[in-house]
């Protein structure tokens, strides 16, 4: 037993780092094998990642080459002046030319009622009458009141002739001695008294006499008349109605309607080209396709600081009758401005921090030049200062445009550069400014 394991303890097959014996060997060509293949693997990868990246330089290159030489075509256009002549179209209030409230001045009854509403009456026309009793009676007493005056004042005088004679006496008597002086002072107080008693008696007359002149005059207004010639166009009142001069409630309107006048608030932009005896065209949707002729007549001279408008007056005459005060209405303007506005397309124009541009060509090179615009109609808008009308304007600016670039391009369909006289013609331009 000791022998056996003896024998196992010295086994080789136990022996540490000892090889063993009975491994298969690695042949040469397998290594090489696997070699090639390693390496054809490490090749395959460095295609996949190179062959890749030399084309996307060479892409790189070739395009670096194109934008160095290459030249955008662009659209180009000269720019054309606004129409010589347009409309503008303004929401007008239309009032009479006059417009009066009547109210009664008498305190009395309504007598009788000699118009009523639509009625035309003339300058001057009779309209109502009132029953003024109470005033009828002060002015019999006031008449009264001046008749007494009158026979205080021949009274008065009577009594001052006759004062100032017994006075004037006694005083010659007074240089003989046949007087005393207290016999003078007291015809002089007696003729002093009379000639007050004689100024009072006057005053009091004056008075009587402004007192009749005043009822005559309140007595005068139991006819009611027409100030001017025109349409009633209000009535509160019916015949055995209490009035009073005091009242708040007016008795008629009259309106003066041969003549309308209608208020027109005028931008800004266009008071300028707004003149006074310009003719001007009213539309109202009551009747439609047809135009009042009228004129402006009047204007305020001054812009309203909170909208920035100006307000004109223009006259329609409507000896028709077909127009009324109070109508809503458009008033059309025909503008015509003293130096027509160049015009471009809306696309043309390029803003940046730099403000609003155009792109100019010149010698076939781009150039910027800031301007300043005006009207916006949508496709075109309006250019008041920058350019002269003889730029080629680049209607279609890129991102690839860049200051001194040079672009091809097309010859525009406008021919020829506009000038400043408006030949080029434009599509009407209607503004509302109800803005």
């Amino acid at each position: 037993m000791e022998q056996s394991q003896n024998h196992q303890a010295h086994s080789p097959e136990h022996h540490e780092g000892e090889i063993p014996k009975d491994l298969p060997k690695v042949g040469t060509g397998k290594v090489l094998f696997a070699t090639a293949v390693f390496v054809g693997l490490l090749v395959v990868m460095f295609l996949i990642g190179f062959i890749p990246n030399r084309k996307r330089e060479a892409m790189i290159q070739k395009e670096s080459v194109e934008a160095k030489d290459f030249r955008p075509t662009v659209m180009v256009v000269y720019p054309k002046p606004q129409k010589a002549s347009s409309e503008l179209l303004l929401p007008g209030d239309v009032r009479p030319l006059q417009q009066t409230s009547i109210y009664p001045r008498a305190n009395g009854y309504i007598k009788k009622l000699l118009v009523d509403i639509g009625d035309t009456v003339k300058d001057g026309q009779l309209l109502a009458e009132i029953d003024t009793p109470e005033v009828d009676a002060q002015l019999a007493q006031s008449r009264a009141a001046v008749q007494q005056a009158q026979a205080n004042i021949a009274k008065n005088q009577n009594d001052y002739d006759l004062a100032k004679t017994t006075f004037e006496r006694y005083q010659n008597f007074a240089k003989s001695g046949g007087v005393t002086q207290q016999q003078i002072d007291e015809k002089q107080s007696a003729y002093t008294q009379a000639s007050a008693n004689l100024e009072s008696a006057r005053a009091s007359l004056a008075s009587s006499q402004a007192d009749v002149q005043r009822l005559e005059a309140i007595q005068g207004f139991q006819k009611i008349t027409a100030p001017f010639g025109g349409k009633i166009t209000v009535r509160n009142f019916d015949v055995g109605a209490l009035l009073s001069s005091t009242g708040n409630v007016e008795l008629f309107r009259l309106e003066q309607t041969d003549t309308l006048r209608v208020f027109v608030s005028v931008p800004q932009t266009y008071a300028t080209t707004v003149k006074v005896g310009q003719d001007a065209e009213l539309l109202v949707t009551n009747y439609p396709g047809k135009s009042f002729a009228g004129k402006v007549s009047r204007s305020a001279s001054s812009l309203e600081a909170t909208t920035r408008t100006m307000k004109f007056q223009v006259d329609f005459p409507n000896k028709d009758g077909l127009l009324y005060g109070g109508m809503y209405g458009q008033v059309r303007f025909e503008i015509r401005p003293e130096k027509p506005p160049l015009v471009v397309p809306t696309s043309a124009l390029i803003f940046n921090a730099k403000g609003i541009r155009l792109a100019v060509v010149e010698d076939k090179k781009v150039k910027y030049v800031p301007i300043t615009i005006g009207r916006d109609f949508g496709t075109e808008v309006e250019v008041n200062e920058g350019i002269t009308g003889q730029e080629l304007i680049v209607a279609n600016p890129g991102e690839r445009l860049t200051e001194g670039g040079e672009v091809n391009y097309a010859a525009p369909a406008q021919a020829q550069p506009a000038n400043a006289s408006g030949s080029t013609t434009q599509p009407t331009v209607r503004e509302a400014a109800a803005r």
